[in-house]
């Protein structure tokens, strides 16, 4: 039953932390451990936004005319 309920909280879309209250969990990890694999992979989402702020850089630079910031280091 309590994986059940932790199954149901997760398709919801409850936040971990809430999880592990309603669980009574000691700590997150806990939570995470046992129903981590229940939760919806972030990966896809991480490669969209990253790829979206590459190419976001890419047309500030190329609107700019200007390349990355380089910084020149002297020796003392």
């Amino acid at each position: 039953m309590r994986h059940t309920c932790a199954a149901l909280l997760i398709a919801q879309g409850a936040h971990p932390k809430a999880i592990q209250v309603h669980l009574g969990h000691s700590s997150i990890s806990v939570t995470m451990d046992r129903y981590g694999h229940l939760f919806p992979s972030d990966m896809e989402a991480l490669a969209v936004a990253l790829d979206g702020a590459r190419s976001e850089a890419l047309a500030v630079q190329m609107r700019t005319n200007r390349g990355p910031e380089v910084i020149e280091l002297t020796s003392r």
